[in-house]
Order: structure tokens, then sequence, then C-alpha cells
């Protein structure tokens, strides 16, 4: 297996366009790590993300692991560079009722065009929520 490589961009880089974004901000996402083949973002649970019984919503979670899968990419192109979600499909595996939920990113197999991965949410311990398959496709 190869190493990953070396990340484009910094973590307080990252942090900074997660918390300088317009859609990004009511989310509250904090970057816990990215190092160019892989990145986890934590959510903080809310009520404005509760449905009845107190389960984050799906969306959300799709939310999470879209960006975790974003920042996976720009750890990897660099801050100049984009990609756009082309597809994304969720299982869900368990209701998430924990008060942060933690998304781990993987990118797969990187093409000329595309960016293939997997993101999982979870608990803090490792409890998986859902998996995710995601396609990118670059932009810059």
């Amino acid at each position: 297996m190869k190493p990953a490589p070396k990340p484009a961009a910094t973590k307080a880089q990252m942090q900074r366009l997660l918390d300088s974004e317009r859609f990004l901000r009511p989310w509250k996402f904090r970057l816990i790590r990215a190092d160019g083949q892989e990145c986890v973002v934590a959510l903080p649970n809310s009520p404005s993300l509760e449905r009845p019984g107190g389960i984050v919503n799906g969306p959300a979670l799709m939310a999470a692991a879209d960006v975790a899968m974003w920042l996976a990419i720009k750890s990897r192109l660099g801050m100049a560079h984009d990609a756009l979600t082309s597809d994304l499909n969720t299982v869900f595996l368990a209701p998430a009722t924990t008060k942060t939920v933690y998304c781990t990113a993987r990118i797969l197999k990187v093409g000329a065009r595309r960016f293939f991965g997997t993101a999982e949410c979870h608990d803090r311990s490792g409890r998986i929520f859902t998996h995710h398959t995601l396609t990118y496709v670059r932009v810059t």
C-alpha cells in the first residue's frame, strides 16, 4: 500500500474554510484531522439536528460525509483546487443519538477527473451509524 501523500492544505486553512462559508456555518463542523488520504470531521449534535426521539437526522449525517470527503480532497490537492460531489450513496445502520458525530472519509482512488471514496459516521468509540460511498469530480 502506498503511503498517504503529504497534505497540500493545512488543518488551519481547512478549518477557516469551514468557519467562513455561509452554507457550512450552521453545522458547526470541526476538523479533527486530514492527511491527504483520510479526513475526520466532528458534527456537534444540537436540537436543530434531531428528529423525534433525539436521533440525528439523516441529511445531517449525509452532510458530514460530504464535508469530510470534500476536505480529504482539499487536503490532497490544496485550497486552490476544488471538486464537486457527483454521487453520494448512504446506508443507515444505526440511530445516531450521541452528543458529537464523527465522520471519517477515505479517498480510495484518484482518477484523472474523479475521486472515489467512502465515509462512515460514528461515535467516539467507533460505533458506526452510516456508511457512504462518494464520487467527486475535479473542477479546477
